[in-house]
């Protein structure tokens, strides 16, 4: 999808495999990945510090909950999605306004989240009214 080409994403994972894989899939997408934080500390720091367009946000990052850094995040302005083996059980109702990817999840699931982060930021309102992301490799 040529519409994602360049869309930088900073991935917030602590399971080593799934953020090499997550960089491998957005890679394959034309994306730019923008960082990768293993912990809540490292991704408060890299929203300080790091220039992206959205973040791929892991629920429970090393036993703890990663919703501070949603948190963070929507007050920074910048969008993202979480990505948990949970479901939407895992998100507190502050942010159940946010895109759900359910893992293990396939590059067409992450393409279709994705596309919505890029078509606002391609339109000059920003407006996306994603709120779900239906995981289709369940069957």
């Amino acid at each position: 999808m040529t519409g994602l080409r360049g869309l930088r994403v900073l991935i917030v994972e602590d399971e080593a495999l799934i953020a090499m894989m997550a960089e491998d899939m957005l890679d394959g997408l034309g994306c730019a990945v923008a960082g990768v934080a293993t912990s809540v500390g490292e991704a408060h720091a890299a929203i300080e510090r790091d220039d992206f367009d959205a973040a791929m946000l892991d629920v429970n990052l090393n036993g703890d909950t990663s919703m501070g850094v949603a948190s963070a995040l929507k007050a920074s302005g910048r969008r993202f999605l979480f990505t948990t083996g949970y479901g939407s059980n895992g998100v507190s109702a502050e942010h159940a306004d946010v895109p759900v990817l359910a893992k293990p999840y396939a590059i067409a699931d992450l393409e279709r989240a994705l596309a919505a982060f890029a078509n606002a930021r391609s339109q000059a309102a920003g407006t996306s009214s994603i709120t779900s992301i239906s995981d289709s490799n369940l069957g």
